[in-house]
């Protein structure tokens, strides 16, 4: 199956595409995720530099023309190409290496619920459930539908490459999903905890 069809198959009839898929080997799921992990990266570097570009040229002249303000804050120069390739190469690598930890964390989680195929089959899992991440998360606003679309899909996908219920399938998805949530809350209040204290202090 092409890299086109492939799309268009987890996107519009994700369960014969996983079925076609599923006695793939592992490098042909990791060509396919290359492929689309390359392009969300370069249109992301993209968007980003642009976003930025635009909030430089409006903020950047209101801080300069308050002598009070400028003082304190220092905008960084919009990014250059080589700058926005170095954003590309590093969101790529990033992208490469999140997959297979997802990957591990789910085949860890459908293990632990009866699933007991191979690793590769979650890992495999991962990399064509992001489909709908890698086409609409670089868009503002729009990516939480392919977060949320990717999420769907690795329900479906656990489902069939490790055989286990489609309840099971949910928990083992949205169980680390939840618990991630969880620590980052977690953090976040640790961190606001410390730093109240301090402020208040320093009034």
């Amino acid at each position: 199956m092409n890299i086109i069809k492939k799309v268009k198959g987890f996107l519009s009839e994700p369960t014969q595409a996983f079925e076609t898929c599923k006695e793939e080997p592992l490098e042909e799921a990791l060509k396919y995720y290359l492929l689309i992990a390359a392009v969300f990266s370069l249109l992301f570097a993209i968007i980003t530099a642009m976003i930025y570009s635009f909030i430089y040229s409006v903020v950047n002249p209101l801080i300069s023309n308050n002598t009070v303000v400028k003082d304190y804050i220092v905008l960084k120069v919009p990014n250059g190409i080589t700058e926005t390739f170095g954003d590309f190469f590093i969101l790529f690598i990033l992208m490469l290496i999140s997959v297979f930890i997802w990957g591990v964390i789910l085949h860890v989680f459908a293990y632990i619920l009866g699933g007991r195929w191979n690793i590769s089959r979650s890992i495999k899992v991962a990399m064509y459930s992001s489909t709908p991440l890698m086409l609409l998360g670089w868009i503002p606003v729009l990516g939480i539908f392919g977060w949320i679309w990717a999420g769907a899909l690795n329900v479906v996908g656990l489902h069939q490459y490790q055989d286990i219920g489609e309840g099971k399938a949910i928990v083992a998805v949205l169980t680390p999903i939840i618990l991630l949530l969880l620590t980052v809350l977690a953090l976040l209040i640790v961190i606001i905890s410390m730093i109240i204290p301090m402020a208040i202090s320093g009034l």
